[in-house]
């Protein structure tokens, strides 16, 4: 059972990386005693009328569940943000965290769960009567979806700007990733002081890409034959334009590929800025690209 376990992803949310979902922002009235922050920051919304208005006479018939579910995937930026947020609000349900390398004592009416990798989630409750031999019931879920993930060396630099490579990840509708702002989220492996390594969420909440579509010129058979792009060559975020070198760096253009750095400096200054790090301290990033708006 353990070993089937380890396979299931439970709790996934479409996250917010999916850029036909993103809406300005979504207003639920309070309910009970819990106080709903309104965020500035695109939001996860359904097709229905999402006035004040309607918003709160949902709450107020029953919607608690939309309400709750709409929650969880404003917080799933990425699979690392889901699984943090399901596990908090386990925690707040009174799931008892377990360990995988600890023996587990479970017992009679228990809930439990436990976390691999930081992008999946096993939750689980023994019944009051369970006996050894008894059925179990399992229900699986994934906690990613469809998005454009940084590869692990990212950096690129063409015609003096500075590119970010990426890679497709599932069946996206990669045509809605093209002319918008773009940010990243995901986690960095950070370095302790006492030579440990943190695992930290990150999520960049200002645009830093874009990803432009072609001049007409140079694709003149797009009104004729659709929009094709090549997902390995058109498909590359733009980061900025490239800083002016100074005389050091000039001495280092002869250096070898290898030498190369694996990411831009200023992407990881940018998330250094954000973890509360220096930038030397990043060892590696796990980072998905999301669209703003």
């Amino acid at each position: 059972m353990a070993a089937m376990a380890a396979r299931l992803h439970l709790l996934c949310p479409p996250t917010i990386s999916r850029p036909s979902l993103l809406f300005p922002k979504l207003s639920l009235s309070p309910r009970s005693s819990r106080i709903r922050k309104v965020s500035t920051f695109p939001r996860l919304c359904s097709g229905a009328d999402h006035s004040p208005q309607s918003a709160s006479s949902s709450a107020v018939s029953g919607g608690s569940i939309v309400g709750d579910l709409l929650d969880y995937l404003n917080e799933s930026w990425t699979q690392f943000h889901a699984t943090a947020e399901a596990k908090r609000q386990l925690i707040d349900a009174g799931f008892h965290l377990l360990n995988e390398n600890d023996e587990w004592n479970l017992k009679p009416g228990g809930r439990y769960f436990f976390t691999r990798n930081m992008s999946c989630l096993i939750a689980f409750a023994v019944g009051e009567r369970y006996g050894v031999g008894s059925g179990f019931h399992v229900i699986a879920a994934h906690t990613d979806s469809p998005c454009l993930k940084l590869k692990p060396k990212s950096a690129s630099t063409k015609s003096n700007y500075l590119m970010v490579n990426v890679q497709t990840y599932g069946g996206g509708l990669w045509h809605t990733w093209f002319d918008r702002d773009l940010s990243v989220a995901g986690r960095v492996i950070v370095r302790d002081s006492d030579g440990s390594f943190l695992h930290k969420l990150v999520k960049i909440k200002r645009p830093l890409l874009r990803v432009p579509t072609l001049a007409i010129h140079l694709d003149r058979t797009v009104n004729k034959d659709g929009f094709k792009p090549n997902l390995e060559t058109h498909l590359i975020p733009l980061l900025s334009t490239k800083p002016d070198e100074t005389p050091a760096e000039s001495k280092e253009k002869g250096a070898t590929i290898s030498s190369r750095p694996v990411h831009h400096p200023l992407l990881l200054q940018i998330l250094s800025d954000e973890v509360g790090c220096c930038a030397d301290d990043i060892m590696s990033i796990e980072l998905n690209l999301w669209g703003w708006k």
